[in-house]
């Protein structure tokens, strides 16, 4: 059985390297849709609609607000929280032969700074997915 540790992932978006992520996490769910009709004593249920969502934490970097790399810029015209998708793609493991990723398209909702007087300031993107997302074993992503 293959175990993978965290410190191989990492995060694109649009094609660039988030480089101080430190986590990440993709959930992907699916409505139901009742169908139950009377006389029956058990509800049943057909496959509806499917979604991902999910957040990144980063360390905080003041590059993000200038320059060509505004992917996170929550005050950016083109990286605005709820602004156009965004491509993402969620590397679980990530080496020069083989990556193990999701990928999709996600609008950031959220974009929060935390500081503390003992720490890094870091932040936490959130996201909703819009269309599918692909899970990759094979070649690079």
């Amino acid at each position: 059985m293959a175990t993978l540790t965290g410190n191989d992932g990492a995060l694109k978006v649009n094609s660039i390297t988030v480089a101080a992520t430190r986590s990440w996490s993709v959930e992907m769910s699916t409505d139901t849709i009742e169908t139950t009709i009377m006389g029956n004593d058990n509800r049943t249920y057909v496959k509806g609609l499917g979604s991902f969502s999910g957040s990144a934490d980063i360390y905080f970097d003041p590059s993000e607000f200038a320059g060509s790399d505004v992917t996170f810029n929550p005050t950016s015209a083109s990286g605005a929280v709820g602004d156009s998708a965004l491509a993402a793609v969620f590397y679980i493991d990530q080496d020069a032969s083989d990556d193990i990723a999701f990928q999709g398209s996600v609008i950031v909702t959220g974009y929060t700074v935390n500081s503390s007087m003992d720490g890094m300031v870091e932040a936490s993107i959130s996201f909703q997915g819009t269309g599918g997302t692909t899970f990759s074993t094979t070649s690079n992503v």
